[in-house]
Parts: C-alpha cells; sequence; structure tokens
C-alpha cells in the first residue's frame, strides 16, 4: 500500500533508494499524487532497475499533517496567546 510506503519515507534520511518492483509502483502513485520527487533509473544489464526518493512536497507533508500522520515532521511554530477584550467594564 502507498500509505505504508508513504510513512516510511517520512521517517527516512533522503535521498533513500528503493529496488522492489512493486515499491517502484507505488512510488510511482506517491510521485502522481505531487507526494515526492523521485527518480526513477531503467535496468541496465544485470542491475535491477532502482528509484531514489529526493524530496516530500510541500504538498506531501501537508498531505501527512492532514491525514494525521504521525510520521509527519511539523513546523516549529511560535507560542502565541490570544487576549479578547471583555465587553464588560466594571469600572466605567
Amino acid at each position: 500500500m502507498a500509505h505504508t510506503l508513504f510513512k516510511q519515507i517520512l521517517t527516512t534520511r533522503l535521498p533513500t533508494r528503493f529496488y522492489s518492483p512493486s515499491e517502484i509502483d507505488r512510488l510511482k502513485d506517491l510521485r502522481d499524487a505531487g507526494y515526492i520527487k523521485v527518480a526513477f533509473s531503467p535496468q541496465q544489464g544485470a542491475t535491477p532497475p532502482c528509484a531514489t526518493v529526493h524530496q516530500i512536497t510541500n504538498l506531501g507533508r501537508a498531505a501527512a499533517r492532514y491525514f494525521g500522520s504521525t510520521y509527519a515532521p511539523l513546523p516549529e511554530l511560535p507560542s502565541v496567546a490570544f487576549v479578547l477584550p471583555s465587553q464588560h467594564n466594571p469600572a466605567g
């Protein structure tokens, strides 16, 4: 399943390579969805084909956060406190 492979990619240091034909097919799905940037090399003689994942795109990171993946890298956000004005002022 592409979702499982995507979670694996989120926790892996990039670039990373995949050699399995089934993983390569799933990487094509993730690329077509716009989640990753990947390069595919064709089979050359006895050397099997491989795919190298270079980057998780902004869309891929957003999808990981949206779908609640605990593997998604969370951005560093500043702490913000909101103060709402009171409609009732007892002093005046």
